[in-house]
């Protein structure tokens, strides 16, 4: 008798999403030199939140709340403790030295969140996205109109009062009103098979209409900031929708040595979020820093990140495995 093949599908890796994925680090780093009106209507509305709709998008339903703690632990915790230990090496290097590190940035630091500021200005999203994982996973089984329910009650807190929801450690009180991104984005996989590239086109289009209007204000999530009632988050989610759709049309056009660069890059995003921000404080970068600022917050945290996947620190700096040369 023949035997019967037991071997699960392997799931095939979008260079599409991981292209978005970069896009959206970049986008981060950009918000992180410059603060300008301009700057801030063009990547605030949507660099964060499409990180959001992502998790919700590539959401795999049925596991129990060990295995997801086991599986986000390694990518987002583990690095995150890494990055927090060398930065709190290097402000006590910098302070013995100098002197001249503010006393409360070390207690900022540990409490993290909105709290915590350069070198740790990404931390927030980290510690918001881990907890968002973990949160949704206790409520998936609940009836979707719970979650929905502590969704919209969340972010009606943050409009009302958004020095409540930036008050907590890691962001905590951030996760309620962030979970309408990752339901969102629940939503959008559910509906993915009627939908085309056509309609991601139109979905951006949309978005940035009500940014170009001055219909939706900009948001900023770590300040407890969702932009305009309804329209702020109506627009981060058109946006990213639309992002997703059109990122996920790539699938297929990239070359394969493309894929391959797009997949590196993307594998070490983490360690760019966590660093690029102790580039900047060692610059001593103003609010509106310039290009240079720009390409050494960029450049010289990916470039470190992507020396460091091909050695054996890499589940440690950038949360993914070691990669090694084919």
């Amino acid at each position: 008798m023949a035997a019967t093949s037991t071997t699960a599908p392997v799931a095939i890796r979008s260079a599409g999403i991981d292209l978005l994925r970069v896009a959206g680090i970049t986008a981060v780093v950009i918000g992180h030199v410059r603060s300008d009106d301009v700057t801030r209507a063009a990547v605030y509305t949507w660099h964060v939140p499409v990180f959001f709709l992502l998790t919700g998008y590539l959401w795999k339903p049925g596991r129990s709340l060990p295995v997801e703690w086991r599986r986000r632990w390694p990518t987002l915790g583990v690095p995150y403790l890494t990055w927090f230990l060398l930065l709190i090496a290097m402000l006590l290097a910098a302070d013995a030295v100098t002197g001249r590190v503010a006393s409360g940035t070390f207690v900022d630091a540990i409490y993290g969140g909105s709290a915590a500021m350069r070198p740790f200005s990404a931390f927030w999203f980290v510690s918001v996205l881990f907890l968002l994982a973990v949160a949704y996973r206790l409520l998936e089984r609940l009836p979707v109109a719970v979650a929905w329910g502590i969704a919209l009650i969340g972010l009606v807190v943050a409009y009302v009062s958004p020095e409540a929801v930036t008050a907590g450690p890691l962001g905590v009180f951030l996760v309620p009103a962030c979970l309408v991104f990752v339901l969102t984005g629940r939503l959008l996989r559910q509906v993915r098979p009627r939908l085309s590239a056509g309609s991601g086109a139109l979905l951006l289009v949309l978005g940035a209409a009500l940014v170009v209007s001055g219909l939706s204000t900009p948001l900023d999530l770590k300040a407890g900031d969702f932009g305009r009632p309804g329209l702020g988050v109506l627009t981060a989610v058109l946006i990213s929708a639309g992002l997703i759709l059109l990122a996920e049309a790539l699938d297929g056009r990239l070359r394969q040595r493309a894929s391959a660069v797009i997949g590196a890059l993307s594998a070490c995003g983490i360690a760019v979020v966590l660093s690029h921000a102790a580039v900047l404080w060692v610059l001593g970068t103003p609010a509106q820093g310039g290009l240079f600022d720009f390409a050494a917050a960029l450049l010289l945290p990916w470039g470190f990140a992507l020396l460091a996947l091909r050695t054996p620190f890499a589940p440690y700096l950038a949360g993914a495995p070691r990669m090694r040369r084919r």
